[in-house]
């Protein structure tokens, strides 16, 4: 107990909780088979809330001809229960079905996606769904209730860290908004303040760090000890986390998730920095082929993934075009966790065929990020060749490492495109662009152009 004054104050921790590295030990330490067993009751029990409340899964299911009942085993689920996909959710967000019918009531947020691919989502919700999805991750990492969050993220209509937010204050740490305030100003605020976690993308902590240069502050001897980003690659790509490493003098680690899928995140294992764990305390994830079938541990595919936090609009057995490799074994940080070894590594939607070769956005920023000399700054488009029988084709704009001449420009041209002919198989054109060209972000950074759709170059 701690006394202050007249009044008594219940401390939010014990201390052996304090010195836990985990936030729920029974959920993150629970055998798979155990796991399989809730995840399946859980899943029966949302198929059939879904299918007797929402007009979009009676309709999806009806015509399947699927019925909850029959869904028995997590095989019945992967093998015979339909997937949805973000263009069937707009649609019947549409023809209003995709809601339960009735809740407007109970509707306490109205968010939408960021639209990294096509038209938003509206995501209506609950206030207890958005809660616990980042808190996880920072306990796993060493956060405390003594730390002080900095939001460097104007808070708008996108979900993006608002329920960072909320966990934050469920964590009991001091948090401090920086809505609404430019880019020096934050500078200002973190100096005054002396925040020792930073949440923001990647895009804008980088952004971040340039601005207090450019004012004469060193954000490297700035108070923030974390840098906790997620809404775009971050940390998973080795030439991020040692940008925004080196920019704070700071440890980073990033946080997977898709806003229409609350609950539904992957984070950063605290012993092994190039794999993610599944949250599944909140979600059930399987990975499959372009056939819709599961593929093996160990292998590469889609993403798919079924919530369980969200009670408006719950989207179950959900498309993400998100591919990652799958791995069952428990972690020895102790979790048995499924695990993603890599992150993200591309998304489906995104892929290119240059000349029968498959080639990944994402496979061009790794690989770039590889070669001293060039920043983390990149602008990837992807056009149609009209004149060569409508091939598409791929060109990229690189920024060079603060203080490399200009005269090695050519030469760090040359070494990106020797690297990408040899670890892709293809000829990618690279300009290494001037230092400060490319356009800085506040929110997440655009880093595919597809200019097929819109016949210009």
């Amino acid at each position: 107990m701690i006394a202050l004054g007249q009044h008594r104050i219940e401390p939010l921790y014990s201390q052996r909780a304090m010195e836990s590295p985990y936030w729920n030990e029974a959920l993150e330490t629970m055998p798979r088979e155990e796991l399989d067993v809730l995840h399946l009751k859980r899943l029966r029990s949302l198929i059939k809330y879904a299918y007797q409340n929402i007009p979009m899964y009676r309709e999806i299911y009806d015509q399947a001809g699927i019925r909850p009942e029959e869904i028995r085993t997590l095989d019945d689920y992967v093998e015979k229960l339909p997937t949805i996909d973000k263009k069937d959710v707009l649609k019947y967000q549409l023809e209003g079905k995709a809601t339960v019918p009735g809740s407007e009531e109970y509707v306490s947020f109205l968010y939408q996606t960021s639209g990294t691919t096509g038209k938003p989502l509206m995501e209506p919700g609950h206030f207890p769904d958005l809660i616990n999805m980042w808190v996880y991750q920072w306990w796993a990492h060493g956060i405390r209730p003594r730390d002080v969050f900095y939001f460097a993220f104007p808070f708008g209509t996108f979900m993006a860290f608002w329920s960072a937010y909320f966990d934050a204050l469920l964590l009991g740490a001091e948090v401090i908004s920086g809505g609404g305030v430019d880019s020096k100003g934050r500078i200002y605020q973190i100096q005054q303040f002396r925040p020792t976690v930073l949440i923001s993308t990647p895009t804008y902590a980088l952004r971040l760090a340039e601005v207090a240069k450019e004012m004469g502050v060193d954000s490297r001897a700035t108070s923030i000890r974390i840098i906790s980003t997620a809404g775009e690659t971050g940390s998973m790509a080795p030439a991020l986390r040692r940008a925004m490493e080196e920019a704070w003098n700071a440890k980073a680690i990033d946080l997977y998730g898709l806003s229409e899928l609350w609950g539904s995140t992957s984070w950063e294992c605290p012993r092994h920095p190039d794999r993610m764990h599944l949250g599944e305390s909140t979600a059930y994830g399987i990975v499959v082929d372009e056939k819709g079938k599961l593929v093996p541990y160990g292998e590469k595919g889609e993403f798919v993934l079924t919530n369980y936090e969200a009670t408006i609009q719950p989207l179950i057995k959900y498309r993400t075009h998100d591919v990652v490799e799958w791995h069952k074994e428990p972690c020895d940080c102790g979790r048995s966790w499924l695990s993603l070894r890599g992150g993200v590594l591309a998304r489906t939607d995104q892929m290119v065929t240059i000349k029968g070769t498959n080639v990944y956005p994402s496979s061009i920023q790794a690989l770039l990020g590889e070669i001293k000399g060039l920043s983390e700054r990149i602008e990837i488009h992807i056009d149609r060749d009209g004149e060569n029988g409508g091939f598409d084709q791929v060109y990229v704009k690189v920024e060079p490492s603060p203080g490399v001449d200009r005269e090695k420009c050519s030469i760090l041209k040359a070494e990106a495109e020797g690297l990408l002919w040899r670890k892709i198989g293809v000829s990618i054109p690279v300009e290494v662009v001037s230092p400060m060209s490319l356009p800085r972000y506040e929110l997440k950074a655009k880093l595919v152009f597809d200019h097929r759709s819109k016949g210009i170059g």
